[in-house]
């Protein structure tokens, strides 16, 4: 396959601030979160967990997909009635925590849906982030113009951070998503990556929002690679992934890359490295897909190491699939193995739609068997607004690679 070639600016761009992002995990401590680092915008959270879910003092408890779903069909939690998404990665004491893109809360709260929200669960119990206003967890980036959570990685503290009270470093790579005026469900366009870098000290501690940084500029083409699609950590290595739609009619799977830099120095620029097809080269405007967009993934999926391989867990040739498929590979560059797992019919024919699956192996299960949760909406948004359940996710269970 033909690399990707991009302008020498941008690829020099995403490098330098993806590097600033990750960089920026010793920004300071886990306190107010009152952040000044270079490229980014500081912010200034002194958000809480309600209720205050203490870090588990024994290991994780092993459940099924079913109990998870009894849990989630009897949720009260004001600020979070549903959402989409809901990538999630496991704190350094145990908890877990969850990440959402649109979110809907109780008629109690102006506006009742947020473009972002956040959990912490620790056993049974499960925490609502509350910034102060009460909007969404990572604030808009400006009217029209919302930050919607792709995937979550957490590191430990690095730079400045090492040493202090900072116990994990959440780092929130986003969609940063133009927002049409129809209202419509697919009234929205990708503009770039951002990414959001949240401290938590001590265990039991509250994620506080450190900084916001541009990834990658706004560019209004639909065929960019939507850095940040997932991304996760194996060894000495951070991977992050991002995801293309060529501009082919009749195509609605997407492309896959990938980059990676050092877990212990991952705001170095000079040692972030894009896969070319045969090695890891500096040159982003090198690099190849792993995967075609012809039987290729949606723009939002997982990628996870699972007892020696990497599994990565999506649609196949996008949301409009009507079945979780599950692609593994001996390298975060593949080659990829793709096989099909649990129906969950686009519902663009009913309304009733589901999208997005994404795999959750730090949940362990009693039966041995992989976690996935699939997101759910509805095209009727007054029904969502009645009966918010039908946005809640549902998890699956689907056998393990």
């Amino acid at each position: 396959m033909p690399p990707m070639r991009r302008r020498a600016g941008t690829a020099a761009r995403l490098v330098v601030a993806f590097a600033v992002a990750l960089a920026a995990a010793g920004c300071g401590s886990g306190g107010d979160g009152d952040g000044d680092g270079d490229g980014g915008t500081p912010t200034r959270s002194a958000a809480v967990l309600e209720p205050a879910c203490p870090a588990p003092t024994a290991p994780p408890p092993q459940i099924s997909a079913d109990l998870i779903n009894q849990r989630m069909a009897t949720s009260k939690l004001p600020a979070w009635q549903a959402a989409d998404i809901g990538a999630s990665a496991r704190l350094s004491d145990g908890r877990l925590v969850w990440v959402f893109g649109d979110t809907v809360r109780t008629s109690s709260f102006n506006p009742r849906i947020v473009a972002n929200s956040m959990l912490i669960s620790s056993g049974d119990c499960v925490s609502q982030v509350r910034t102060p206003g009460d909007g969404p967890v990572i604030p808009d980036v400006s009217n029209g113009v919302v930050l919607w959570p792709m995937s979550v990685v957490v590191l430990p503290p690095v730079g400045e951070a090492a040493g202090t009270d900072v116990q994990d470093v959440l780092v929130v790579l986003c969609a940063r998503t133009q927002r049409g005026g129809s209202g419509g469900d697919l009234d929205f366009a990708f503009l770039g990556t951002s990414a959001a870098v949240f401290t938590v000290a001590g265990d039991g501690g509250v994620p506080q929002l450190q900084k916001v940084i541009e990834i990658t500029p706004d560019d209004s083409a639909k065929d960019q690679v939507n850095w940040g699609a997932a991304a996760t950590l194996h060894g000495d290595w951070y991977y992050a992934y991002g995801t293309r739609l060529p501009d082919e009619p009749g195509v609605f799977g997407r492309e896959l890359y990938v980059a990676r830099a050092p877990v212990d120095d991952p705001g170095n620029q000079d040692k972030w490295r894009f896969w070319d097809g045969s090695h890891w080269g500096k040159a982003q405007g090198d690099a190849v897909a792993t995967l075609p967009a012809v039987g290729g993934v949606s723009q939002t999926l997982s990628v996870s190491h699972v007892d020696g391989q990497y599994v990565a867990v999506s649609k196949r040739d996008g949301d409009l699939g009507d079945f979780v498929y599950i692609w593994t590979a001996p390298t975060p560059a593949g080659p990829w193995t793709a096989r099909q797992g649990v129906a969950a019919p686009s519902g663009v024919d009913t309304g009733e739609l589901e999208y997005a699956p994404l795999a959750h192996p730090e949940v362990p299960l009693t039966d041995g068997r992989l976690l996935v949760s699939i997101s759910r909406n509805t095209t009727d948004f007054q029904q969502l607004m009645d009966d918010p359940e039908v946005g809640r996710p549902v998890f699956v269970e689907v056998e393990r690679p």
